[in-house]
C-alpha cells in the first residue's frame, strides 16, 4: 500500500473520531439489519470524510439495546479501518447509535486547577 493510501485512511479514521447517526429497526425487531447499517456507515464515513468508501462489512445487526455493539470494518483505498458501533439510545423502533474508529484517541482529560484559598 503506498503512502498515500494510508495517509488517505488515517485521515478518514480521524474524521470518524465520533459520529451518530440515526438508524431504524425493521419489522418491530428493534434492531438494525446488518446490511442497512454496513450502507449508513458507508454513507456517514464518505459525507464526513469526503473521500469513497470501497466497502464497510459489520459482523451482524445491531441489537436494539443501550451498550449493545457490533464491529465492523471499512475499506478505503485498500487500506481497512476497524470500527465499532455502539448503540446509545432507543425510542421504540429507532436505534441511535455512534460509530467509532480504531485509531480515535480519546480527548485528552484536562488537568484541574487548583483554586486559591
Amino acid at each position: 500500500m503506498s503512502a498515500m493510501s494510508r495517509r488517505l485512511a488515517a485521515a478518514l479514521a480521524a474524521a470518524l473520531t465520533v459520529a451518530a447517526l440515526a438508524g431504524c429497526s425493521v419489522l418491530g425487531d428493534r434492531s438494525v439489519p446488518r446490511s442497512d447499517l454496513e450502507g449508513a456507515v458507508k454513507q456517514l464515513m464518505e459525507e464526513q470524510s469526503g473521500q469513497a468508501v470501497d466497502s464497510v462489512t459489520c459482523d451482524g445487526d445491531l441489537a436494539g439495546e443501550v451498550d449493545a455493539s457490533v464491529r465492523c470494518t471499512a475499506t478505503v483505498a485498500g487500506e481497512e479501518v476497524g470500527l465499532t458501533v455502539t448503540a446509545t439510545d432507543v425510542d421504540g423502533d429507532d436505534v441511535r447509535y455512534e460509530v467509532r474508529s480504531d485509531t480515535a484517541s480519546p480527548a485528552p482529560t484536562p488537568t484541574p486547577t487548583p483554586t486559591a484559598d
